[in-house]
């Protein structure tokens, strides 16, 4: 599958295209309507404050940056509608929207209640209760000017799972391609770091981190700053190499490499994540080996049960493999030592606004759903000694669970004979 797609990205990158013909939105209408009426809902608002939601801008497309802060609103029936402030008007030309104006934000109440005019209830991104902040993209100022026309504000977290998190084709191949690159620049930097090492050169983490970095230029991908942490900076989940002062990698090291990017260019570029343990050595201590073994049993008991009840056609909630993954850690007695959530979605955004598989900040009770993907990538971490952690790509498609990045089964040896 993956072959294919990657051939496929050759002649089909260039057909990317809305979701409407003629039309710069990437939505598809028929659709969005019918979920609205499926919920009962009067319509969806999409509402953005210079590029404060995401889902807006990804959604309705605007081309160029407005200034101003800008309503859209997709109707359960009927033509979308577009409130935008005067000296915005141009860049929602191409939506497919019937357009109104503001010029001032004393006038932009009553230009806002005549949109709303008629509506009940409405969807955006807005959920105060709720501790996921993807699901809150409405400063509470704007919310309380909505509400004020007497309108219902209620989540729209069911419209995004089912737009913006939705990778489609286009953006498949997309992953794949940019997931290809990632790959092959995790091996060059593991090959180049063996060579100065045995040539006695030395190697520091931003040096290491500089020559992906480069890569990235290179080949044509973005959006991410290559992390690589080693000895006990492993054990620092959030660590970043500092440009002065970086640490010398050296033999008898652990290293963690984690890359994130996605495809230049690409009209709807979903990301690829990876992260990938090594030993800077040809043989592996035993606690480096039990502690990889310990995560990837982790990640492996997530995979099982997303992959049973997706082929069974049972709604699987972020929450629960998460719970999974951290079963195993738990059962080893190193809770304690598991400090982050088990993945997250994957979209357009790195960390995207789909469901994530999240046990420990938050329960997060959205259901996985098909056409969607994310990361799984439990860790555990023993502070000023080492962490180990593994992570790969799942996407949920029509036959089931698909997981789109290289699987790490050990620990790789720098060193290990060729």
């Amino acid at each position: 599958m993956r072959a294919l797609l990657l051939a496929a990205a050759i002649v089909s990158l260039p057909l990317f295209a809305s979701a409407q013909s003629g039309s710069s939105v990437r939505y598809k209408l028929d659709e969005v309507q019918a979920s609205l009426a499926m919920q009962g809902i009067d319509g969806w608002l999409l509402v953005n404050n210079r590029r404060s939601n995401p889902v807006a801008i990804e959604l309705i497309n605007p081309t160029g940056n407005p200034a101003h802060e800008w309503f859209y609103l997709i109707p359960a029936a009927g033509k979308p509608a577009a409130l935008v402030h005067e000296s915005d008007r141009l860049f929602f030309a191409s939506t497919g929207a019937s357009l109104s104006t503001y010029s001032d934000r004393g006038k932009l109440r009553a230009a806002l209640a005549k949109l709303l005019k008629g509506k009940k209830k409405v969807a955006a991104e807005y959920a105060p209760k709720s501790k996921i902040a993807a699901l809150t993209r409405i400063d509470p100022a704007t919310a309380r000017l909505i509400q004020r026309t007497r309108v219902k504000l209620v989540s729209s977290a069911n419209l995004v799972q089912f737009t913006k998190s939705l990778w489609e084709a286009d953006g498949r191949i997309a992953h794949y391609v940019v997931a290809h690159h990632l790959e092959a620049l995790r091996k060059q930097a593991f090959a180049h770091l063996r060579r100065e090492l045995e040539a006695g050169r030395k190697v520091t983490e931003h040096d290491l981190q500089q020559l992906i970095a480069k890569g990235f230029e290179i080949r044509g991908i973005g959006g991410g700053i290559p992390a690589i942490a080693s000895g006990p900076n492993t054990a620092d989940p959030t660590y970043m190499p500092p440009e002065q002062g970086s640490r010398d990698i050296a033999r008898g090291d652990l290293i963690r490499l984690t890359l994130w990017a996605r495809l230049d260019g690409a009209p709807r570029p979903i990301y690829a994540n990876m992260t990938w343990m090594a030993y800077v050595g040809d043989k592996i201590p035993l606690k480096y080996s039990d502690a990889f073994q310990l995560v990837a049993r982790a990640r492996d008991a997530a995979i099982s049960l997303i992959r049973e009840r997706v082929a069974r056609r049972r709604t699987v909630k972020g929450y629960e493999p998460a719970r999974a993954a951290r079963k195993v850690i738990s059962d080893a007695g190193l809770a304690a030592a598991f400090p982050h959530r088990t993945g997250h979605s994957l979209d357009t955004s790195v960390v995207g606004d789909g469901a994530n598989l999240d046990d420990r900040d938050i329960k997060d009770t959205r259901p996985l759903v098909r056409g969607a993907g994310f990361t799984i990538e439990p860790g555990i971490y023993f502070k000023g000694d080492f962490g180990m952690k593994t992570e790969i790509n799942v996407f949920i498609g029509r036959k089931g669970l698909e997981i789109t990045t290289p699987v790490q089964r050990e620990l790789t040896a720098i060193f290990a004979q060729k």
